[in-house]
């Protein structure tokens, strides 16, 4: 999966948009979930701001929504922004993105490949550094204006040597390919 550039055109003619969740959307369980964690992100100022803390097994839900400026029957790339309170080199963390799909008027379901999942091996400065975590490529299964996702992010054991610390994520969004600004009418393309 490959990193799209937010409102532009590329050379095949296809333009990409965000689509997105903030943290204070996200439904955590009443167990198993991330911590609310206040960080300075690395700045001296003395001012922190929020994070949700995911350890092993800590895990969010929550929601996407197709609007009407996205292509039909076109794929969402998925991911979330993410800053860690300590260096890892060489160490590796893995999520894991359950998704459920319907299109208006049809039937919920699993795309192909949910659950997805993604290892990151991380560099010597990731401490306090606005990194991005692809965590998945949903398929094509938005026939309709408003399709929903609904959406399960899981913080899960990596293959072996395993971050210790929480990974601190910042906000959690898509890739969209859109076809114009909007439909001909309120449900239709």
């Amino acid at each position: 999966m490959s990193y799209k550039a937010k409102s532009g055109l590329t050379n095949d003619g296809v333009m990409w948009d965000d689509i997105q969740v903030s943290l204070s959307n996200a439904k955590t369980p009443p167990s198993n979930a991330p911590t609310w964690r206040y960080y300075n992100h690395g700045v001296g100022s003395g001012i922190e701001y929020p994070v949700l803390g995911f350890a092993v097994n800590d895990y969010v839900f929550f929601d996407f929504q197709s609007y009407h400026a996205m292509k039909l029957d076109s794929i969402l790339e998925t991911h979330f922004h993410y800053t860690t309170p300590n260096d890892g080199d060489t160490k590796k963390f893995k999520f894991q993105l359950d998704v459920i799909s319907a299109y208006v008027n049809g039937t919920w379901g699993a795309p192909t490949g949910s659950p997805f999942t993604t290892e990151c091996l991380m560099d010597a400065d990731f401490s306090g550094t606005h990194k991005l975590h692809e965590t998945g490529t949903v398929p094509a299964v938005n026939s309709t204006v408003s399709t929903l996702y609904k959406c399960k992010l899981t913080r899960i054991a990596a293959t072996d040597n395993e971050y210790a610390s929480e990974v601190y994520v910042e906000f959690i969004d898509g890739h969209i390919q859109k076809d114009g600004n909007g439909s001909l009418t309120e449900y239709t393309k």
